[in-house]
């Protein structure tokens, strides 16, 4: 299986004031070229800073101190601004949190997101309307072009969600990186956008990263996992090598926590 992603020993750190902090310490890990990789780990492991390690959006008070990122056999590491910014967006497309801070809440929809795509591809504004509305069809987003009219804020989470993995499709990137993409969702929604995603990689072959803290997450969507505590990896394999033996304490008192919880909820 190709590899379209590989980390080797990376190393991010802030500097607050005089003293360095380091969030991400060393680790290595590969995704696959149309797999989806999950990484998952409770708040502070240093799952989200690897992600934008990977992207170069860190703070202005981080770095990255050691260690390289692989994409497509370029090392980002080694990448300027200007070569980054040919890369982010095309080739590697984030989708974020919380998708309403992603957006102008000043702008149309429409305008964003032409501005976003043709700032990365050559595209008029008829051929981008008439080809993302029918990406936003396939996505359940109904009366496409209305939505295009409206401001961020007249549209749900779910919506602006799917609006950014329309982007995605629309700009045809060879990996998607997502950050707790259902944290801030309801869970019929949260269900309906990991349906996106994974009829993205069937249909795309897209490889896709997901940052995670919730192993039921993990277990409806991963091929390839990553378990992160206090920066480090502390566990790596396939899905079901993690789930049938798991080896690291951690790993297996995140799998208990999250599934003795959802017993107890449907109790």
């Amino acid at each position: 299986m190709e590899t379209i992603l590989e980390i080797k020993n990376l190393k991010t750190e802030f500097k607050i004031e005089n003293e360095v902090k380091e969030v991400v310490k060393g680790i290595s890990f590969e995704a696959k070229k149309g797999k989806i990789t999950c990484i998952v780990g409770q708040s502070g492991s240093g799952k989200s800073m690897t992600a934008m390690s990977i992207i170069n959006m860190l703070p202005k008070n981080a770095s990255i101190s050691q260690g390289s990122i692989l994409f497509q056999g370029q090392d980002l590491v080694k990448m300027s601004d200007k070569e980054m910014r040919d890369i982010r967006g095309k080739k590697i497309f984030s989708v974020f949190q919380n998708p309403i801070n992603c957006f102008n809440p000043s702008l149309t929809l429409g305008s964003q997101i032409y501005d976003l795509i043709s700032s990365n591809m050559i595209v008029n504004r008829k051929e981008f309307e008439v080809k993302f509305c029918d990406i936003m069809e396939s996505l359940n987003l109904q009366n496409p072009q209305i939505i295009l009219k409206q401001y961020p804020f007249q549209l749900s989470g779910g919506m602006l969600q799917r609006m950014m993995i329309a982007a995605a499709i629309f700009m045809e990137s060879e990996i998607i990186i997502a950050d707790e993409p259902t944290t801030a969702l309801d869970v019929t929604t949260q269900k309906e956008i990991l349906k996106q995603f994974k009829a993205i990689q069937k249909k795309f072959n897209t490889s896709i990263l997901i940052i995670t803290h919730d192993f039921g997450v993990v277990a409806e969507m991963a091929d390839d996992v990553i378990v992160m505590k206090d920066g480090c990896v502390v566990e790596k394999g396939n899905v079901f090598e993690i789930f049938n033996s798991p080896k690291h304490n951690y790993t297996i008192s995140l799998i208990k926590a999250t599934f003795d919880r959802e017993v107890l909820e449907v109790c």
